[in-house]
């Protein structure tokens, strides 16, 4: 797949990614800030499996980007690593390049940034490698590290730059990955005023709660992610099910194989009534709106989009304490709050609870916390909004222009100077 326009070869740069949802998520801003050098901007996904968004939505992200002029490339990379599909998905990409002589190129998610650092060494190319969550981390399991780690190690020496987005994984590349340049960025950046609501927002965003059947005084709980082991909703259906409470339901938005699964737990633990799928929402501006609390069990994330929109909307969070969710909501708690949390004390902070995933039973307590007092609910959603200013799309923007500008003033191969900004 590519547009028809006419192609420029002398100035073209490459934007890869495994699959095209990881494009619509994490890159749109990239992409207008690669135009904005001026050069032909390729983009190189797999936009027809293993995609986290619904096929509408990968529909539209191909329109939106042809409309910009963004060459378009059937990439036919896995998401999971198996010799068969990486071979050709590597062969792909050597064709890509040599027919259309990429001045650098930018890659990210495990497999697809591998193959594109392997291309970009074999034919002298500069590499930004975005790494939105290693794979390896504190807790993950021992086979991640035998198979992810030695892999990262290796392919860091022909990295270019590489870049984190959350910092204890930015601490780790530092000691660890012998990259040419390691830089953080605050996550991906988010659009912090279109999540900002007020008392009509709110009231109108409820609204959903009549299409349900839910009573209109009952709290929601919300989770967005796709329905997967890693993002973990089957401990909120538990928790749900420990406080046995009639007036607490649960809004999950998201896709994925483990949709039937939840589902079936929901149900043997009695709780299906209370439990309502929402399936892939484009825009959840109003779920947020119609939320009481963000729920975010994940067991690994490098910096959660979805909790950072939670946070934009002024929504307490119950986060797992985790790599990423836990930068999102530190700092220390207030001491006006101490005599209200009891045995949670440790982890109550001024934007909602943290809960270790090795004690489930603490998120049961922490939605109990938060859903029995308003005000504090009122106080952490005030904090959240404030903390999450500083991850705007416009801090992000700023620090990834930076980014982009290094890899720039590095030599093409052959010695020519490359365009500057």
């Amino acid at each position: 797949m590519k547009s028809d326009k006419h192609i420029k070869q002398d100035g073209c740069v490459l934007m890869l990614a495994s699959v095209a949802s990881m494009i619509g998520q994490f890159n749109r801003a990239n992409i207008r800030l690669m135009q904005e050098t001026g050069y032909e901007v390729h983009v190189a996904c797999n936009f027809k499996r293993g995609n986290t968004c619904s096929a509408k939505c990968v529909l539209e992200l191909e329109q939106e980007l042809k409309d910009q002029g963004v060459v378009l490339h059937q990439w036919d990379c896995p998401r999971k690593p198996g010799a068969a599909g990486c071979v050709k998905a590597g062969l792909q990409l050597c064709s890509l390049i040599k027919t259309y002589h990429f001045l650098w190129m930018h890659c990210q998610s495990p497999v697809g940034a591998a193959l594109a650092r392997v291309a970009a060494h074999r034919y002298s190319i500069p590499v930004v490698y975005t790494a939105h969550g290693f794979h390896f981390y504190k807790g993950a399991p021992l086979k991640n590290w035998l198979f992810y780690y030695p892999i990262e190690k290796i392919l860091a020496h022909w990295t270019d730059i590489l870049v984190t987005v959350n910092q204890e994984d930015f601490r780790f590349a530092k000691r660890h990955l012998k990259a040419g340049r390691v830089r953080t960025i605050p996550g991906i950046g988010i659009d912090t005023g279109k999540y900002t609501s007020d008392l009509n927002s709110r009231k109108e965003a409820r609204n959903i709660l009549k299409k349900y059947g839910i009573p209109e005084n009952a709290y929601i709980l919300l989770s967005v992610g796709e329905l997967s082991r890693r993002k973990n909703q089957e401990i909120v259906i538990h928790a749900l099910a420990a406080l046995g409470r009639q007036d607490v339901y649960y809004f999950i938005c998201g896709q994925g194989v483990w949709k039937k699964k939840l589902k079936l737990l929901a149900d043997r633990l009695g709780v299906g009534s209370y439990i309502k799928m929402l399936g892939y929402v484009e825009n959840p501006v109003k779920i947020y709106h119609s939320a009481d609390i963000f729920v975010f069990p994940s067991r690994q994330e490098g910096m959660p989009v979805a909790l950072m929109e939670a946070m934009a909307a002024g929504l307490p969070c119950v986060v797992s304490d985790i790599r990423g969710s836990k930068e999102l909501l530190s700092g220390k708690i207030q001491n006006n709050l101490c005599n209200k949390i009891g045995a949670l004390q440790p982890l109550l902070v001024p934007g909602g609870v943290r809960f270790s995933l090795d004690r489930p039973q603490q998120l049961a307590q922490a939605l109990t916390v938060l859903l029995d007092n308003k005000q504090l609910r009122i106080k952490c959603g005030t904090y959240n909004k404030r903390k999450i200013e500083s991850y705007s799309q416009e801090n992000v923007a700023v620090q990834m222009r930076t980014i982009y500008r290094e890899l720039d003033s590095r030599k093409r191969p052959g010695g020519a100077a490359w365009r500057k900004y």
